[in-house]
C-alpha cells in the first residue's frame, strides 16, 4: 500500500476519533456521565456498525449469490487475480438484480470479504473490462477500504444525532444550563461537516489507489473503458441502487455520474473518453470553480480524472517495460 494512502488513512481515523470522543466528552460533561462510559459508549457504537453493515447491505439490496455454474469465469478471473496479488479470495460473490452497471465489496475483514456486481455491468462491458472492475474491486480488499470506510462513516453520523440531540432535548434546569447544551451541540454539527469532509476525501482517495491496483494488475486501458461505460450507464439506466449503506462502496457513484454526463454527455456517448476530450474536462474544471468545490462533497473523484490517472499509468508502465 502506497505511503500516502497509509498515511491519510492514519491521519483521517485519529482526527476523527478524536472528534467522536470530543462530542462524548462534552455530552458526558453536560450529564455527568464517567469519561470510561463515554469512551466505552463510543467504541461500542463504532463496532456496532462495522459488524452490522454486511447484515443491512445483504438484507437491503437485491442480490444473490452468483452460480458457479452460470458465472464459473467470473469465479476464475477473481481467484487469478487473488493469487497473483496474494489477495484473500471473497467468501461470497453475488449478482445484484439492477440494470445500473456498478460493482462493490463489503465485509468486516478482507478474509470475510464479500464481492457483487450487478447485473447491468455484466450486460454493458466486455470480459476484459469486467476483469478490471474486478481488479479494482479487489484492490479495496488488499487496501481493507471497506473496512475503513465502514468505520470511520460511524463518527460524522454519531456527531449528527449528538448534536441534534443537545439542541433539541428537553432542557431541565436542574441541569447546567441550556445555552452550553446548545454551543455544545452547535459545535457537534461543526464536527459533523467537517468530519464527513474528511471521510469522503479518503473515500476519493482509496477510490484512486484501487484504480492504480487494478491497472498494475490487469490492464488501465480496459479499466478506462470500463469506467466511462459505467459513469454514462448510471446516467442513463432508470434503476437505482436506492440503498445508501452501499454508496460509498460502488466503483462509480451514481449520482455524481449524472452530474459528470450532464456535462460532458457528447464526450461519452462513444463510451470512451481520448486525449482530446480529458483536456477538454480538465479545462472546464479548472476555470469552473463550482466543480471543484462540489467535488469535495462526493464520494468518488470525477471519472475524467480516474481515465487521466490510468491513462498515466499506463505511460509508466510502458516506459517501465522497455
Amino acid at each position: 500500500m502506497a505511503l500516502k494512502l497509509i498515511l491519510a488513512m492514519f491521519l483521517t481515523v485519529a482526527l476523527l476519533f478524536g472528534f467522536l470522543f470530543g462530542i462524548l466528552a462534552a455530552i458526558g460533561y453536560y450529564f455527568g456521565i464517567s469519561g470510561y462510559l463515554i469512551l466505552l459508549i463510543a467504541v461500542f457504537l463504532v463496532f456496532l456498525q462495522w459488524y452490522i453493515t454486511p447484515y443491512i447491505i445483504m438484507w437491503t439490496t437485491n442480490m444473490q449469490e452468483a452460480d458457479k455454474e452460470k458465472y464459473r469465469w467470473i469465479y476464475e478471473m477473481v481467484e487469478k487475480i487473488c493469487k497473483k496479488t496474494k489477495t484473500p479470495m471473497p467468501r461470497k460473490i453475488f449478482v445484484v438484480n439492477t440494470g445500473a452497471p456498478n460493482a462493490f465489496v463489503f465485509g468486516r475483514t478482507p478474509k470475510s470479504a464479500y464481492l457483487a456486481i450487478t447485473r447491468g455491468l455484466l450486460n454493458s462491458l466486455d470480459k476484459e473490462e469486467i476483469e478490471a472492475v474486478i481488479g479494482h474491486e479487489m484492490g479495496h480488499i488488499k487496501h481493507k477500504d471497506m473496512v475503513v470506510m465502514t468505520v470511520v462513516a460511524a463518527i460524522p453520523v454519531l456527531a449528527y444525532y449528538a448534536a441534534r440531540f443537545l439542541i433539541f432535548a428537553p432542557k431541565n434546569e436542574e441541569r447546567k444550563n441550556a445555552g452550553a447544551a446548545i454551543l455544545v451541540g452547535v459545535i457537534a454539527y461543526i464536527i459533523y461537516f467537517i468530519s464527513n469532509l474528511l471521510v469522503l476525501h479518503l473515500s476519493r482517495l482509496r477510490e484512486f489507489y484501487a484504480d492504480r491496483f487494478s491497472g498494475e494488475h490487469t490492464s488501465p486501458r480496459a479499466l478506462a473503458r470500463a469506467l466511462a461505460k459505467i459513469t454514462y450507464g448510471l446516467s442513463t439506466s432508470e434503476d437505482r441502487i436506492e440503498n445508501s449503506a452501499v454508496r460509498s462502496f460502488f466503483i462509480a457513484d451514481p449520482i455524481t455520474a449524472t452530474k459528470e454526463i450532464s456535462t460532458f454527455r457528447n464526450e461519452y456517448e462513444d463510451l470512451e473518453i481520448d486525449e482530446k476530450e480529458l483536456k477538454k474536462a480538465i479545462e472546464w474544471e479548472r476555470q469552473n470553480i463550482f466543480a471543484r468545490i462540489s467535488e469535495i462533497f462526493t464520494t468518488h473523484p470525477l471519472t475524467f480524472k480516474r481515465i487521466r490517472a490510468l491513462k498515466e499509468l499506463e505511460e509508466e508502465l510502458k516506459s517501465k517495460s522497455k
